[in-house]
């Protein structure tokens, strides 16, 4: 096998991959990963020659990844609000900006021992990370997927959290089940089938379409939950979903013709895009 030390390989890889159109740092995330170690001390160690077996496994991996296929899925897991959640193709790879929900989720509980609900969890990132930062929340998620919610209560097993996971379409296991919450948070599918062409093949290609596209210009799933919130929700209850950047005003004016509700927000997140949007629910 050809004689790496760790500069050249990632030398070598930072190439192949800028030549394909892909972020470099992907190479650093994936040797990060197989050897254990940090980006420093693998610098501090770039002349040394890399052990036979880390070599052959990063070689085999990167070949996936020069296919396109994202790193989170060839190593397994993706990093989300300080902590490693399994991933694979039956799950959305967890976004920073959706970190940002779950810290504005958190700045407005007021309250203690509160229900929460995640609808379409995924991987479970959302409810385990609120849960985790909140242990008086009883926290409830939801998916439509069986293989989603798998991955998410081998999450919560991984790190040691309680959170109740139930299968179903949007709001049904809640009211199936006569179950009440008193903050309601979703990163729902948000994308209209008609963008697919500005989406880039990594993600066309290897996430699951279910987690990704809605209907009725990406807004089909925001209209179900609120066609049924005041099954589910407690008087004065909040509501905060994750949206698409250009789905904020459109949102906002549908809300605020057909339901009544107070305190309604958009909130833009740290690239100053619009992506929550956020209210209180007066019953009807």
């Amino acid at each position: 096998m050809d004689n790496y030390n760790f500069q050249l390989l990632l030398k070598e890889t930072y190439d192949e991959l800028s030549a394909r159109g892909f972020e470099t740092s992907r190479a650093d995330w994936l040797l990060e990963d197989i050897t254990r170690m940090s980006r420093t001390e693998i610098a501090l160690n770039f002349q040394e020659k890399v052990p036979e077996n880390i070599l052959s496994e990063y070689l085999s991996y990167r070949e996936r990844m020069y296919k396109g296929e994202p790193v989170q899925y060839i190593a397994g897991f993706a990093e989300f609000y300080g902590r490693k959640f399994k991933v694979n193709k039956d799950v959305l790879i967890p976004r920073p900006e959706t970190e940002e929900l779950v810290y504005q989720t958190l700045q407005k509980i007021h309250k203690k021992h509160l229900v929460l609900c995640d609808i379409g969890t995924g991987s479970g990132a959302i409810a385990i990370s609120l849960k985790k930062e909140r242990p008086d929340l009883s926290v409830i998620a939801t998916d439509i997927s069986p293989n989603a919610i798998a991955i998410a209560k081998e999450n919560a097993k991984l790190l040691e959290t309680e959170v109740e996971f139930l299968l179903g379409e949007s709001l049904k296991p809640l009211i199936d089940r006569n179950i009440q919450v008193d903050i309601l948070v979703s990163n729902p599918p948000y994308i209209s089938y008609d963008e697919q062409n500005q989406m880039a093949e990594t993600v066309l290609d290897y996430e699951p379409h279910l987690a990704l596209f809605a209907h009725d210009d990406g807004l089909a799933i925001y209209k179900d939950i609120l066609s049924n919130l005041d099954k589910v929700i407690t008087q004065g209850g909040l509501v905060i979903f994750e949206i698409g950047y250009l789905q904020g005003d459109i949102l906002k004016t549908y809300i605020q013709e057909n339901y009544n509700i107070e305190n309604l927000e958009i909130i833009k997140d740290i690239n100053q895009n619009n992506r929550m949007i956020q209210f209180n629910w007066i019953n009807q």
